[in-house]
Formats: C-alpha cells, sequence, structure tokens
C-alpha cells in the first residue's frame, strides 16, 4: 500500500468513486458496479496487508475480460456510451495500482472527469446538483490526503468555501468560452434520441406513441395561443402508399419550391423548443417561415433540417393560419391519387359510388365525413389487429381506431375518389402552463390527419378524428382517452386531473424550461449576442481583460482576506483562564508577572491570599488539563473552566455559593 496515504484518505476516496460512478449505472452496463466493488474490496485488502496488488497477467486479464465486456455490450468501442465506460473502467482499475501519492491524484482527477462526462447523458437540474454532490465529495477526499484523521465538517466547510470562490470564474467561462457543438450533441448509440414520430406510418403506429407521456417540444407565443382548434403542429407529410404503409416521397432538390412567402397581417411569432434527439424535421403550424442557416424549406410547407440536428433544438418561428395552401405541383398533384394494387375492393367501390354521384370534389369529401359521421365508428387506443385489406377491414368490420384508422383510410377513399389527397403526421393540441405562458406538446398529443385539394381553393385540411371523436380536438387527447386501459399509465401525466399533481408538475417544468432556455440553449450565436452587450467588441484583448477581472479578480479579494495578518482568536480554556486571573487581582490585588505560569501564580495566591488559593488551584488544574489532555476529560474540565469564571472562597464551599 502507499505509505503516504492514509487509510481513511483511502475511505475518502472510495467513497468518492462510489458516489461518481453509481449515477452512471443507467447508461452504463449493471455489471460495472461489480466490478468496482470487487476492486474496491480487493485494494481495502491491500490497504490491511491482507492480501497483496495482482500481478502483470492478473491485470491484463481484467483489462481484456472488461474490454471484451463492453464490446459485447454496445457492439462497438468508438461510440459516446463505450468510450465513457471505458474512462469508467480506467478509473476502477487504475485502484490496483494505487502505490503512491500521485496515483492517489491520478484517480482523483479521473474521477472529475467522470463527473463532467455525465453531462453528455442528462444536463437537467438535478444532474447539476448531483455533480456540486459530486465534487464536494471528491474535494474532500483530495483533502483527506493530507490529514490524519478524518475532519468531515471542517473538509465539508472547505470544500464548500472552494467551490464558492470558483463560482465567478465558473460564470465567465460558461458566457465565454466557445461552444462545442458537436461533441456535445453527439448521437446516442442507446436508442435514447430515437423516441417520437416516424417518417413512416402504419395503423397502430401513433397508438404506441401516443400511450407515452414523454416531453416533445414546448413553444413560447409571443402573445395568446391560438384556439386549441388551431393548434396542428405540423411535421411531414406522407403522400406514398404501398397499400400498407404511408411513407415520405421527398421533392428533388431541383424541383423544390421556394420558401412560402407570408402576407403582413395576422403574424403569429413564437418559439419552438425541441427535445433532445435526432432531428430531421420541425414542427411548426402552418404557413410558416424560419429564418435558419441549417434548416431547409422541403416542399409541402414542411421544414427539414440539414443535415439532421441533434440535442435540444430552439428555432423561432413566424406563421400566417389563415394563409392560402396553394403550392401545386402537377406530379404531386398526379401522385396523389395513386392507390397501388387491388386490395380493398370495398372501400374502392364506395369511391367510385361517391365519384358517380357527386360532381365536385367538395361533396365527395362531405360524403366521405358523413360516413364516419354516420358509421358507428370508435375512437380507441387498442383498435384490433387488421388483415392484408386493412382500409376495408377497418372501415366495413372493425370500425374501431386511432386518428391513423381515419385519416389513412379517409386519403385513400378521396383517392378512389378521384380526389387528391395525402397524410400529414404532427401534434395536436398541447397542454397550456398560464404560470409560464407557454405550451406543452407532448408525445401522447402525436396526431395523423389529411388534406385534400380542392381548385379553386387549395390545399385543405380535413380530420376525419374531429368527426368521429369531436372531443379529441376541442378538448385534446387525455379528455377522451383517460379512462381506457394503458393510457399514460406509468406517466405522471396520469395525475393530470387531480389539480395539485398537475400545478407541481407545471411548476417543476416552469424551472426545467427556464433551465433550458437559458442555460442549455446558450448556443454560439446567443454567446457573441451576450459578448457584445458585455464587452462591447469581441476581441482576444478585450476577452482576457474580462477574464482578469472575472476570474482573477475575485481570488485577489479572496488571497488578500486569508492572507491579511490577523489577531489570532483566543481559544475558549485560555478566555476562561484570563476572566479567572482578573477576577483574582479584583478580590486580592494580586496579578501574573511577566513570564509567570500559573503554577506560579498559584503559589503567591497561597502566600498571599490563602482563602482563593482552593479555588484558583482548581482553576489551574482544569486549564492544564484543557490544554495538555484532549479528548473527553478535555472537554469535562473546559465546561469546569467555565464555571470556575465566578469565584469562590475556601470558606464558602460547604454551602456551595459562589461569590
Amino acid at each position: 500500500m502507499n505509505s503516504e496515504t492514509p487509510r481513511a484518505a483511502v475511505g475518502a476516496l472510495l467513497l468518492a468513486q462510489f458516489a461518481v460512478i453509481i449515477p452512471l449505472i443507467p447508461t452504463l452496463p449493471l455489471w460495472m458496479a461489480a466490478v468496482w466493488a470487487v476492486v474496491a474490496a480487493w485494494y481495502w485488502k491491500i490497504v490491511y496487508a491482507a492480501w497483496s496488488f495482482p500481478g502483470a497477467l492478473a491485470k491484463f486479464a481484467l483489462v481484456a475480460l472488461s474490454m471484451f465486456g463492453i464490446y459485447l455490450q454496445y457492439g462497438q468501442w468508438l461510440g459516446l456510451e463505450p468510450m465513457v465506460a471505458t474512462l469508467v473502467l480506467a478509473v476502477v482499475l487504475k485502484l490496483l495500482e494505487m502505490k503512491s501519492r500521485r496515483d492517489h491524484y491520478l484517480i482523483l482527477l479521473l474521477c472529475y472527469a467522470v463527473v463532467a462526462c455525465r453531462f453528455l447523458f442528462e444536463q437537467q437540474i438535478p444532474a447539476v446538483l448531483l455533480a456540486i454532490f459530486q465534487l464536494l465529495l471528491l474535494l474532500i477526499a483530495q483533502q483527506a490526503m493530507y490529514r490524519q484523521q478524518m475532519a468531515w465538517r471542517r473538509s465539508l466547510r472547505l470544500a464548500s468555501l472552494l467551490l464558492l470562490q470558483a463560482i465567478p470564474l465558473m460564470l465567465f467561462l460558461f458566457m465565454a468560452f466557445p461552444r462545442i457543438g458537436p461533441l456535445w450533441s453527439m448521437p446516442l448509440p442507446g436508442g435514447k434520441a430515437q423516441t417520437g414520430m416516424s417518417d413512416e406510418l402504419e395503423f397502430g403506429d401513433i397508438a404506441d406513441l401516443s400511450q407515452s407521456g414523454e416531453l416533445a417540444f414546448r413553444v413560447s407565443f409571443e402573445g395568446e395561443p391560438p384556439a386549441p382548434e388551431q393548434l396542428y403542429w405540423r411535421g411531414l407529410v406522407l403522400e406514398e402508399f404501398d397499400g400498407r404503409r404511408w411513407s415520405r416521397m421527398p421533392l428533388p432538390r431541383w424541383e423544390r419550391p421556394s420558401a412560402p412567402v407570408l402576407g403582413p397581417a395576422d403574424l403569429l411569432n413564437y418559439t419552438v423548443t425541441l427535445e433532445p434527439g435526432v432531428h430531421k424535421w420541425l414542427y411548426t403550424l402552418p404557413v410558416a417561415r424560419i429564418n435558419r442557416s441549417d434548416i431547409d424549406y422541403g416542399g409541402d410547407y414542411q421544414w427539414l433540417a440539414r443535415p439532421a440536428l441533434t440535442g435540444r433544438l430552439q428555432y423561432s418561428v413566424e406563421s400566417r393560419l389563415e394563409q392560402r395552401r396553394d403550392e401545386l405541383s402537377r406530379q404531386r398533384l398526379a401522385a396523389n391519387l395513386r392507390t397501388p394494387g387491388v386490395a380493398n375492393a370495398r372501400a374502392r367501390a364506395l369511391a367510385d359510388r361517391w365519384r358517380m354521384e357527386y360532381t365536385s370534389a367538395a361533396d365527395r369529401v362531405a360524403a366521405a365525413l358523413t360516413f364516419f359521421r354516420q358509421g358507428q365508428f370508435v375512437y380507441t387506443l387498442q383498435p384490433p389487429v387488421l388483415g392484408e385489406d386493412n382500409v376495408d377491414a377497418f372501415l366495413f368490420e372493425s370500425r374501431q381506431g386511432f386518428c391513423e384508422h381515419y385519416a389513412g383510410s379517409f386519403v385513400f377513399l378521396m383517392r378512389a375518389a378521384g380526389v387528391p389527397a395525402r397524410l400529414v403526421v404532427g401534434y395536436q393540441g398541447g397542454e397550456y402552463n398560464r404560470d409560464g405562458r407557454y405550451l406543452l406538446v407532448h408525445q401522447s398529443d402525436a396526431h395523423a390527419w389529411a388534406e385534400v385539394w380542392l381548385d379553386g381553393e387549395g390545399w385543405r385540411r380535413v380530420d376525419p378524428t374531429q368527426t368521429v371523436a369531436p372531443d379529441r380536438v376541442r378538448l385534446g387527447a387525455e379528455q377522451l382517452l383517460r379512462g381506457q386501459q394503458g393510457y399514460l399509465g406509468q406517466s405522471p401525466l396520469s395525475l393530470r386531473h387531480f389539480e395539485w399533481a398537475r400545478d407541481l408538475r407545471l411548476y417543476m417544468d416552469e424551472l426545467n424550461y427556464a433551465w433550458a432556455k437559458w442555460v442549455l440553449n446558450y448556443d454560439d450565436q446567443t454567446q457573441e449576442g451576450v459578448l457584445r452587450r458585455l464587452l462591447g467588441e469581441i476581441s482576444v484583448q478585450r476577452v482576457l481583460l474580462a477574464l482578469l477581472i472575472f476570474g482573477g479578480l475575485p481570488l485577489a479579494v479572496i488571497a488578500g482576506i486569508t492572507l491579511w495578518p490577523r489577531k489570532r482568536a483566543e481559544s475558549k480554556e485560555l478566555r476562561y483562564y484570563r476572566a479567572a486571573e482578573r477576577a483574582l487581582l479584583r478580590r486580592t490585588g494580586l496579578r501574573a508577572g511577566p513570564g509567570d505560569t500559573p503554577g506560579k501564580l498559584l503559589r503567591k495566591v497561597w502566600q498571599q491570599a490563602p482563602e482563593w488559593a482552593p479555588w484558583f488551584g482548581e482553576v489551574c488544574d482544569s486549564f492544564e488539563v484543557c490544554c495538555y489532555r484532549p479528548g473527553g476529560s478535555a472537554d469535562q474540565a473546559l465546561r469546569r473552566l467555565k464555571q470556575l469564571r465566578r469565584p469562590y472562597r475556601a470558606n464558602d464551599r460547604g454551602s456551595e455559593r459562589n461569590v
């Protein structure tokens, strides 16, 4: 074992390691916790000389097995999660060769890096509080290297002071240090960023997604938000249909129209903050414009990322909800009439009948909506499994479905009836936080609807779900579905109908949203604006000057306060003894001469004022115990010395009356 390091320091190091590694276990393999426990127990045996350090072969075998385990877990070594796992493994296995103070320091420094790595996976407020706790433990473990015995209270006070001293410099570096976007937004191979809407859709997909209470995005409006019936958050347009699945039919770049020009009146301005994930398309209220250099207009009123953006994403949008949507491509219009194959014969026959009965497209749309309204359809999260002719099976047999069943079947009927139609997926509605004045859109708000092309009008939004279940749009999915089995069963959203739980959840979300807006979304553009307001001009000289002011000046002030010569504070035992000396002087006129010890003064008292000698002798005894006998007896003597500040004469002691 390292002879330079006390055992208490090893215990503090193991405790700090545990606190640093365990919060990562939900992200890392569970077996790594077992590896840490075995290695820590092994090293503790080494500390007590029961075991010895492993040989080179044993260490090689441990490293090889652990690295093989990481590869089996992730299938690679170069992803984000396996790289963090490798770092944690290094921190753990380094214990088995910790023989010097330098090794002890190295492990502590690696632990600081592990604390920082956790922010790759979690950046919310609880993660910051946990990191502060971990830093305090690491600083205490660092101090323990120089103490023979642990002094937790004193170490905690010093660690807290060190953290407080670092705050000014930390704030300045947060504002001025260049943003490292590509590292902090690296996609996670564990699939955490893959939840949400897909670019393909089959009956049942949105029903599954709607049972998730995960947050999709938040929206802050400038002014009051639109009515719930207008909150159709457009994501993707699905125009390709293979008989079962709907998918995108992207326009070639040379065919894409230019972004729509919005009229000057009735503009709606708002900011959308997407939750962390992989973002290939953005959600807007059409007709909309987004001004970002990394976003393209993809046609069909869709906004697409170029390339896919990762992490948390915020963008500002201008929308004009009443603007006519007449973007037209003859090729696309023809594609929106295709119904491949010969399947779903009954639906085709019904559509043919409408084509014969009604000459206008608007009348065929109305006939389809009447069919849904009068067909005794059921809006349910748990529709039955449908066969090959899924449209026929839904329309004429089960009549139970979710929004994608109604929208998909409606589009099929319209195409078969000769009306161009397409499927749109996104979210509908949201939960408004009145105190925070923003909208929360959850995965449970996922929705699908249809659009039909009407000559002279352009694209019209048609939501057959609203025909079957009007409350879905007017009151939201939660009002309609909360009684159905499985809906948000494991989510805090299931407590929405309890007012106290709803208020508490919205309050916590407001805190998280403020954190996301002011801290997590502090990107390079925001940073440039802040620095220009603070410094006037961004230059190396001004940044260095600000660094000196915000970082060096506070540290200089703290150093000055710490090093300023101060009168040394007297200990309690010395204060009590001085008080007894002053009492002796008042009553006998005796005082200690230069260089007189308590014993010499006591001899003077015996010679010149013997009636006070027993009291002063007891004072001297208690004072010596306090000074030279540390432990429990010193505490008892200190309490006795405090009582003896009030002197008594020998003839008063029998009556136990102090003078």
